[in-house]
C-alpha cells in the first residue's frame, strides 16, 4: 500500500488512479468506522487506518471543547501517554489552534521557516514537516487531525494533504453517527432502568392486592353476597389489566435497551408456533374463540432469537383473540419458501378502518371505536412486534376490512448470518 502511495506521489501513477486511491481510502475508513459499536473503537480504527494509508507513525485527533475554547487530544497513535494527557491547543494558537479557528487544512514542509508558529517540542520527529486538517460537521469545526513522521522520512506534499482532507471529510460524519448511537444507548439504558424500577414498585403492591382479592373471593374472610362477588371479580380484572399494561411498558423499554443485541440461535420455528398455540388455546376457549392452525409437520429451522420471535407470534395471536367477536375464529399458518418463513394470523373480528392501517404499528396508537373501549392495552404490542421483526431483517404487513377481520403477515429470513 505504501509503495502504491509513493508511486502516486512521484508521478509514476497519476490521473484517475490517483483519484480512485484517494476516494477509496477515504470511503473504506469511513465505512469501517460506521461498523464500530462505540466511539473509542471507532477512533482507534481511524488513527490506525490513517497511519496505514498515509504511511506515517504519528496520528492524533483533537476535539473542540467549546466551553474552554481549546482543542484536546482524544486519541493518538505514536505519542506517549504524557504528551496525550498534557497536550491541548487554545483556539487560534499553534498549528492545531490555527486550523481549528480557520477551518482550513495546513501543510507545512518546514515549521522552523514558518513565522506563524513556534518550533515544536516534546516529541520525537524525523523532520519539521507536518499535516493538520479540520474535522467538520455542517461547516463547523469539531476537531482536527494531526499527522507526523512519514515512515519514508520524507516531507509531506500536496497529495498527502488532499488524501488526509478526503479521509477527514468522509470520516467526520461517521464518527459523529457512532457518537450519537452511543448517546442513544446510554439514554435508552437509563430509560429502561427507570421503567424497570417503576414497574417493580407498581407490581409489588399489585401482587398484595391480588392476593387479598383472592382471599376475599374464596370466602376465607367470611361469606359474600352476589353483589360483593361481582365487585371483587371486577376489581381482579382491573388488577390483571394493570399488570398487562406494566408488562407492555417493560417489554418496550427492554427492547429499546437491547438495541441491536439479540440471539442468533438455530431453532425450530414450527415448535415455537405450536407452543404458542397450545398456550393461547386456554385463553381462546375462555372467550369462546376457536383457534385453527396450519403448521407443517416437518421441523423448519431458522436462525434468530427464539424468545423474541415467540413474543411476536404470541402478541399477534393474543390481539386476534382480544379483538375478535364472540364465537369467532383465529387461523394461524406457517409456510416455508427457499430462504424465508411466513407466519400469518387471521381473525374474524371487528377489523381495522382503512385510515388506521398505516398507524397500527405506531407506539401508543390504538384504534378508537366504541366496541374497543373495554379492551385493555396502551398501543405498544404491535410496535414491539414490528421492532422485533425489523431486528430480524424481516417484514410485517396487515390487511383488514371493517367487520370482516384482519390478517397480519410476518416474513422472516431463515438465515440471519448471511
Amino acid at each position: 500500500m505504501n509503495r502504491i502511495l509513493e508511486n502516486i506521489k512521484v508521478g509514476i501513477i497519476g490521473g484517475p488512479v490517483k483519484r480512485f486511491y484517494k476516494l477509496n481510502a477515504a470511503y473504506s475508513i469511513a465505512m469501517e468506522i460506521s461498523s464500530s459499536l462505540d466511539l473509542e473503537d471507532a477512533l482507534k480504527t481511524f488513527v490506525n487506518r490513517v497511519a496505514s494509508y498515509m504511511g506515517v507513525e504519528i496520528v492524533s485527533i483533537m476535539f473542540l471543547d467549546n466551553e474552554k475554547r481549546r482543542l484536546i487530544i482524544k486519541i493518538a497513535k505514536g505519542l506517549n501517554e504524557e504528551i496525550i494527557r498534557d497536550s491541548n491547543a487554545p483556539i487560534g494558537e499553534g498549528v492545531s489552534g490555527w486550523v481549528g479557528k480557520t477551518g482550513e487544512p495546513l501543510l507545512i514542509k518546514d515549521i522552523t521557516k514558518d513565522a506563524r508558529f513556534a518550533r515544536r517540542s516534546g516529541g520525537h520527529y524525523y523532520n519539521n514537516s507536518l499535516l493538520t486538517v479540520p474535522l467538520k460537521l455542517s461547516g463547523k469545526v469539531t476537531g482536527v487531525v494531526n499527522v507526523n513522521n512519514k515512515i519514508s522520512k520524507g516531507i509531506f506534499r500536496q497529495y498527502d494533504l488532499d488524501l488526509l482532507s478526503a479521509i477527514a471529510d468522509m470520516s467526520a460524519i461517521s464518527l459523529e453517527n457512532v457518537r450519537l448511537q452511543g448517546e442513544m444507548k446510554r439514554v435508552s439504558k437509563n430509560n429502561y432502568e427507570m421503567v424497570s424500577n417503576v414497574s417493580h414498585e407498581l407490581k409489588t403492591p399489585l401482587a398484595t392486592i391480588k392476593e387479598a382479592l383472592l382471599l376475599l373471593s374464596e370466602g376465607s374472610l367470611g361469606p359474600l353476597s352476589e353483589k360483593q362477588k361481582k365487585m371483587l371479580c371486577l376489581s381482579n380484572q382491573n388488577v390483571e389489566r394493570l399488570n398487562r399494561l406494566i408488562n407492555e411498558f417493560l417489554d418496550s423499554a427492554k427492547l429499546e435497551n437491547s438495541g441491536s443485541s439479540m440471539k442468533r440461535n438455530l431453532f425450530s420455528i414450527t415448535d415455537a408456533a405450536k407452543t404458542v398455540i397450545d398456550s393461547m388455546n386456554i385463553i381462546a376457549r375462555e372467550k369462546g374463540i376457536v383457534l385453527k392452525a396450519a403448521i407443517p409437520d416437518k421441523k423448519i429451522e431458522i436462525w434468530g432469537d427464539p424468545d423474541k420471535l415467540n413474543q411476536v407470534i404470541s402478541n399477534l395471536v393474543d390481539n386476534a383473540i382480544k379483538y375478535n367477536r364472540p364465537a369467532g375464529l383465529v387461523q394461524i399458518s406457517l409456510e416455508e419458501t427457499d430462504d424465508s418463513v411466513v407466519v400469518s394470523v387471521r381473525d374474524t373480528g371487528m377489523g381495522i378502518p382503512k385510515d388506521d392501517l398505516n398507524k397500527v404499528f405506531d407506539r401508543f396508537y390504538r384504534v378508537e371505536r366504541n366496541d374497543t373501549a373495554d379492551i385493555s392495552g396502551i398501543g405498544l404490542g404491535l410496535s414491539i412486534v414490528k421492532d422485533i421483526v425489523n431486528m430480524h431483517r424481516g417484514a410485517i404487513s396487515v390487511e383488514s376490512e371493517i367487520n370482516n377481520g384482519s390478517k397480519f403477515t410476518v416474513a422472516l429470513p431463515k438465515n440471519l448470518r448471511k
